[in-house]
């Protein structure tokens, strides 16, 4: 009798331990793993938005009298202007229609950008091949569009 009485005490505190560090185990776990990866993905201002409407591909629009060249190709947008000037950016798109552009590259005069400035712009209507734009810059607001053309 008190063999089991003994045998019972030892199994019942063997179950409170391996309950204890169980726990422990998990609040351990909790307070070191989980916590930081949370934290990571608050400070990520990353998004990734899959239907972006402007795939990749080569756009024009008029400027004065020229047509000047777009092209967007794995996240970058580049545009092409007459005597080699060009204005490259890299695209980060805020939402399906919405995307900012970072100047990364600019060898163009008469502009009122320089590396690292940030413009945003909103696609506002879509159609046939023309895409409507709302852009901004400097508490300033311009319109325009451009066309696809492959």
């Amino acid at each position: 009798m008190t063999r089991t009485n003994s045998l019972k005490s030892a199994i019942f505190l063997l179950l409170i331990s391996l309950n204890y560090h169980t726990s422990f185990s998990q609040d351990l776990a909790q307070s070191i793993h989980l916590k930081p990866l949370s934290k990571m993905y608050s400070i990520s201002k990353n998004i990734v938005v899959k239907n972006a409407v402007l795939e990749d591909g080569m756009y024009t629009y008029k400027f004065r009298k020229d047509d000047i060249l777009v092209e967007i190709k794995n996240g970058i947008y580049y545009e092409y202007h007459p005597k080699n000037e060009f204005i490259k950016a890299k695209i980060d798109w805020i939402s399906e229609y919405e995307y900012k552009l970072i100047i990364i590259d600019i060898e163009k005069r008469g502009v009122p950008f320089k590396i690292g400035d940030q413009l945003t712009a909103e696609i506002v209507k879509i159609k046939n091949n023309e895409y409507f734009y709302t852009s901004r810059f400097n508490k300033k607001t311009g319109k325009g569009s451009f066309k696809k053309i492959k």
